[in-house]
Formats: C-alpha cells, sequence, structure tokens
C-alpha cells in the first residue's frame, strides 16, 4: 500500500532507508539528529477551518527522498537549521516464542498414547512387509521379505543400501503385535539391517534380501508370528535434496574417536574409527567439549550422538521457520525440549525389579542451570543445559543457541547405533577387591572392564555394554603394596528388560567379561582386550539355559590373575560382522544419518527494537518553511520525522497516519521505532 491506514489511534509507520541499510550493511549506521516535516501538508487551498488531520500520509519507504519541508525548531531558525540533536534512544530485546510441531519419524493418533510410525512415501521406501519367523531356516543374513496386508499402495522394491528396520517377533510372543505401531506395553527388540543384496521381487512375493549381519532364528517355529519390517534410504543427506532434506525429520549423527573395543587386529584387517561413518563431524565433538578437555580416562566420551535439524536451504524451508533463531528452555517452569525415544529399553527405568518391565520408551529434556563448555579449563561462551531422564539421570547435552543436542552416555549412544544389535541399555557395572597374594593388580595398574549378554539361540547378540568400570588401586587400598584381586557385580534393579520367557524384552544365556588390564593412567587399546566366559559361575544357574537376571544379580564375580592370563583375546567380529577395509558398503558404527524418534521444542526469535522518543516542546517546532502555511491561519501539523547519521545522510523515516497539530501550549512526545 501506498498510504497508510486511518484509524482513532496516532501511528508512526517507520522504517530504515535505503541509505541507512547499506550503512548498516557497512558497519557505519550511527542516529545523530532528526528533523520535524509536513511535507504532505496543505495548510491554504481548502481554508482555515479545514480539520488537517483528515490529510492523507504516505507511507514511509525504503527508497524514501529527502523531505521537502520542515517544522524550524525557533522562529529565528534558518531553513538550514532544522536538524536536532537526539537525546534518547532505547534498545529494546524482543522475543517471540513459537511451539513447533513434533517432529520425527512417529506420531500419535488422537486419543493415542502410543506411537506409530509414518508410513507414507515422505518416509518410507517401502513400509508394507513382514517377515514370517517361520520361513527362517537356519542361522543366516539372508531373510525371506514378504508382502503385508497392505501391500499395493507402495509397489517400490527394495535396493542394496536401504536401511531396514524390524520390529522383532520371536516363538513364544503371545501378545499380538500391530504393523507399524509401537506398542508401549509390548517391549520387543527394534533392530536396524542394511540391504547387502536382493533376489526375488517384493511384487511376486518372492524377495529374500541379504543383510549386513546374520539375522535372528527360532528353530522348529511353525507359528503365525511374523516381524513388521519398513525401508528407509540410507546415506539422505539434508544437503543432497533427498528425501528427508524437507525437514520433516531430525538428522541423527553419531561420531567416534576411538576404535571399537576389540575391533582392531593389529593386521588392518578390520576399518577403525577413521572409517566409520559421521567422522565429518569430529569437529563438532571437539567444539562441544568432548575431546580434549577429558581429562579423566574413566570419563571417556569415545562417541556422542549429535541430533540437529538440518535440512536443504531453500527460501521456504528454513530452520528459524520452525525452531526460530534458538531453543526456548526455562528450567524454572519447567520448559525444554524433549527428546522422545519411543523404541528404547532404558536400563534407568524403575520397575519392581529385573525382568519386569512391561512398558517401552523413554523421554528426556532440559534441566539444572546453564552450564559452559571449557577451553583448555577456561569457560567458554559455548552454553548448554544438562539433557536427562525423568529420573535425573544426565545422558547428554541441549546447545540451545545452536539448536543441537547431544547424546554422550556410551550405553544410550549405542542403542541409537545401527550396528549395535539392540535397543536395550545396559548398566555399568560395580566392582570391589579381594586381597590376594598373586593378585591382578597392584598400585602401577588399572583394569577396565566391560561385559557381554550373549545370546546363541534365538535373537542375536548385542554390542558389548559401552559404560566402562575403571578399576585403580590407591594407597589408601593397599598401603603395604599388596596386590588385589577384582569382584565384579551387577547393580539390582537394572535389568528390568531382560527376561527368561513370555517373548518380551531381552534374553541371553551367556555372561562374559571383556577385561582389560593396562598401565595406571593409560587408556585401553582396543586390540587388547580379552573375554572370560564367567557363565558358570553364575548362583543358581543350569548352563546352557536362559539368565535369571535376578541370578545374574545375586552373583559376585572375581576376576582372578589366573583368570585373566588364560582369557582368549576379544574379538568383536566373532559376535557382530564388522566390515574389513574392503567392505566399506557394509553397515558400519557411525552410518546413521536421521534420528528414529521424536522432538518437541520451542523456539525463539529475537529481534531488537530500536526506540527513539522524541519530545517537542511547546515553545519549539511552531513555523514552519512550507509554502502554504504562511497566513494560512492553521497551526504547524507534523506529518514525518526524520532520523539523520551524523553525516546527515536519512537513514530512517516515520510518517504519522494522522498529522498531529503543535501549538505554543502544547508538549508533543513522539515514539519512533523500528525492529533490526
Amino acid at each position: 500500500m501506498s498510504y497508510i491506514d486511518k484509524n482513532s489511534n496516532i501511528v508512526v509507520s517507520a522504517r530504515l532507508t535505503d541509505t541507512g541499510r547499506e550503512l548498516l550493511a557497512n558497519g557505519a549506521l550511527t542516529f545523530n539528529t532528526f528533523k520535524l516535516g509536513d511535507s504532505e501538508i496543505d495548510y491554504t487551498t481548502l481554508g482555515t477551518s479545514y480539520d488537517i488531520t483528515l490529510n492523507n500520509v504516505l507511507r514511509a519507504k525504503a527508497n524514501q527522498p529527502e523531505m521537502k519541508t520542515f517544522l524550524l525548531p525557533l522562529t529565528t531558525s534558518l531553513p538550514s537549521q532544522v536538524a536536532v540533536g537526539l537525546s534518547q534512544i532505547t534498545a529494546l530485546q524482543l522475543d517471540t516464542v513459537a511451539q513447533a510441531d513434533e517432529l520425527g519419524f512417529l506420531y500419535k493418533s488422537t486419543g493415542s498414547t502410543e506411537y506409530s510410525a509414518y508410513t507414507t512415501s515422505d518416509y518410507v521406501l517401502q513400509a508394507d512387509t513382514n517377515i514370517p519367523l517361520a520361513s527362517l531356516t537356519g542361522t543366516t543374513n539372508f531373510v525371506p521379505v514378504r508382502q503385508s496386508g497392505t501391500y499395493g499402495s507402495n509397489t517400490t522394491e527394495p535396493k542394496i543400501g536401504d536401511f531396514m528396520l524390524v520390529k522383532m517377533s520371536n516363538d513364544e510372543l503371545t501378545l499380538t503385535q500391530t504393523d507399524g505401531v509401537i506398542e508401549e506395553d509390548i517391549p520387543v527388540p527394534y533392530l536396524w539391517y542394511r540391504v547387502q543384496g536382493t533376489s526375488g521381487s517384493l511384487s511376486a512375493d518372492t524377495l529374500t534380501v541379504e543383510l549386513d549381519r546374520n539375522f535372528a532364528y527360532f528353530p522348529g517355529y511353525a507359528g503365525a508370528n511374523t516381524c513388521w519390517t519398513t525401508f528407509y534410504p540410507s546415506g539422505n543427506t539434508f544437503s543432497s535434496g533427498g528425501l528427508y532434506s524437507g525437514g520433516s525429520v531430525w538428522n541423527q549423527n553419531n561420531v567416534w574417536s576411538y576404535p571399537m573395543a576389540g575391533s582392531e587386529d593389529g593386521l588392518g584387517t578390520y576399518e577403525t574409527f577413521v572409517d566409520y561413518g559421521s567422522e565429518n563431524y569430529i569437529g563438532t565433538k571437539e567444539y562441544f567439549g568432548y575431546t580434549s578437555e577429558i581429562t579423566s580416562n574413566c570419563q571417556d566420551y569415545r562417541s556422542i550422538g549429535v541430533l540437529h535439524y538440518t535440512n536443504e536451504q531453500t527460501c521456504n524451508n528454513q530452520s528459524e521457520k520452525i525452531y526460530g533463531q534458538k531453543f526456548y528452555i526455562d528450567t524454572t517452569t519447567p520448559s525444554s525440549p524433549i527428546v522422545n525415544m519411543p523404541t528404547l529399553m532404558w536400563h534407568n527405568e524403575p520397575f519392581s525389579g529385573s525382568g519386569t518391565a512391561n512398558m517401552i520408551g523413554q523421554s528426556f529434556s532440559g534441566t539444572g542451570v546453564e552450564k559452559y563448555v571449557t577451553l583448555s579449563g577456561v569457560t567458554t561462551e559455548v552454553m548448554y543445559y544438562d539433557l536427562v531422564d525423568k529420573y535425573s539421570n544426565v545422558v547428554g547435552r541441549i546447545f540451545p543457541n545452536h539448536q543441537v543436542i547431544t547424546i554422550d552416555d556410551q550405553e544410550l549412544v549405542a542403542t541409537l547405533s545401527y550396528k549395535a544389535n539392540r535397543n536395550w541399555t545396559l548398566p555399568t557395572l560395580g566392582h570391589g577387591l579381594l586381597t590376594s597374594t598373586s593378585g591382578l593388580l597392584d598400585q602401577t595398574q588399572d583394569l577396565y572392564v566391560s561385559y557381554l549378554l550373549e545370546s546363541t539361540s534365538g535373537y542375536t547378540t548385542g554390542l558389548h555394554a559401552q559404560n566402562y568400570t575403571c578399576v585403580s588401586l590407591s594407597e589408601e587400598e593397599c598401603p603395604d603394596g599388596s596386590k588385589k584381586d577384582v569382584q565384579i557385580t551387577i547393580p539390582t534393579g537394572k535389568l528390568p528388560y531382560m527376561t527368561i520367557s513370555g517373548g518380551t524384552g531381552f534374553e541371553a544365556d551367556s555372561f562374559k567379561l571383556i577385561v582389560q588390564r593396562v598401565t595406571a593412567g593409560e587408556k585401553p587399546t582396543p586390540e587388547n582386550w580379552r573375554i572370560i566366559d564367567y557363565t558358570a559361575d553364575i548362583d543358581s544357574h543350569v548352563t546352557g539355559t536362559t539368565i535369571n537376571p535376578i541370578n545374574l544379580e545375586n552373583t559376585t564375580f572375581t576376576i582372578t590373575t589366573s583368570d585373566y592370563a588364560s582369557a582368549s583375546s576379544y574379538n568383536i567380529h566373532d559376535y557382530i560382522n564388522i566390515p574389513t577395509t574392503f567392505e566399506g558398503g557394509l553397515l558400519q558404527f557411525g552410518d546413521e544419518n536421521f534420528f528414529f524418534g521424536t522432538i518437541e521444542a520451542a523456539g525463539v526469535t529475537t529481534k531488537w527494537r530500536t526506540k527513539f522518543n522524541i519530545l517537542v516542546p511547546p515553545t519549539q517546532f511552531n513555523t514552519s518553511t512550507n509554502p502554504t502555511w504562511a497566513n494560512s491561519g492553521q497551526n504547524v501539523h507534523i506529518s514525518e520525522v526524520g532520523i539523520y547519521s551524523t553525516g546527515g545522510d536519512l537513514v530512517a523515516i516515520g510518517k504519522m497516519n494522522l498529522p498531529i497539530e503543535k501549538n505554543n501550549t502544547t508538549t508533543v512526545i513522539i515514539e519512533i521505532a523500528f525492529d533490526l
């Protein structure tokens, strides 16, 4: 519009001029003086009785010409003396908070508390498939995939490189599963695979896919249970203009700066961490304080998960339109981004005891006070809040100004890793010391301990525990220089999803400790881990049967010198297929590129408002250079205000919708504001 709409209130339409914006771009914008004008007033033509406020006024424009006529500060002022110094400029911060939609691969139907997977072509390549358990004829990575009951709405064929998500079933499960629904009361494994090859076709219902590792197998099962299966594109990055670049989901990159334990053989056979996916985020790991600032070997963030909302940038596809300029966090309210992981089996869920969990899923949010990343021990301005579960266990950080969330709990990173072969977390081992004449440790040595819950029937084995136990000896613990054996325990109640029957949760039939003794103060090396089978030592356990988690928790395992000496070398490849240096297409740690969950967050957009308060006293600005004013019998009227730089350029202009009458008995206060 060219003219300002009139209403009952006097308002000022203000903006920076092109000159003002050019000076701003050059870092030279200043505000020095103001002028009052009446360029659009005709005082004479319609007579002395005409109401001047009825005059229409043109809107302020960016390419605004200099005002034509001015009000004179004093009756003795010359036309060249119309500029007056600005006395008051105020900068106001304006924050606009907007709640974004919950974004991710999942949604909740109206009235439901359970998440369902989006199965449209905006999210998946193929969702209408399942794996009949009865068709599995042995331990293999060649798996038959068949049409589900809804096949036909999407006839896309799975291809090499696709990610395959499997909602697992088994030979014992009697609860009814629904395709595409994350049943919160049926906690089962949700596992990721990558397609390495295909034969047959889905359209002919003869498809077999070759996977990156062995699939589950339940010998002798002839029932009707099936695993719901869906396919997602692999390597679909935000910058490629691919399926997810439109901003409908969140990205996830798990970045590693150390090889997985047991992944190197000294011969260069297997890929090391420099070959893991997401290695280009290694600088982010350092920036957020997870690499060089960590001084304790026991607090070693070998990997972090980086959750970020990044997509292909176009004019209509900008993150600020969804989440503003930063996350809104108020931990006193509380209000914070919420990270929902509906398929997670979280070991910190306080059920009545081990093996009793009957619900799946966990949410994480920000809490506490502002914290800051350090640099060489000195606090930086990189601010974050702790990310915690609902029981205040810290698992990561929220960086509101960067709109990035990091996961640094090593177990949680493991469950987010497609290659980990499990969606359940494991507790950190407890330890004690036992004096022994031929003890395993003295003060010159440290011991690192992890463990593996192996499954040799049914489901395949998941990744070993990632939160290591670090055992060191102080002088107080052995003042006489004595040696100690190490005793290991499982924390009570921290295996809520480990069961012995029923088909939910997960099972194991062997328990193995993974250990490495190092010189005190040194880190363990990936190729020097050893593995010791302690299954036979579990209290009240019969070897060859499913382990009761309660029995496991009731046992204290002792690691002696002889145990350590006779232990086998730990090779993770024996349990999870690790790519060799010649298998670049095989699924690897760090190959994640999207977050399979949802995030709820509010965004804040900050604008700065520059406000000018101009006081016009009764004794000033009562005459005009407007040629129609002299002898008109009218008081002068203010229709515009110009703001000028130190160099005399018109850098901002304000126009009144109703010209303001000025006389020698009234003070006029004009407030002009514009947002940057």
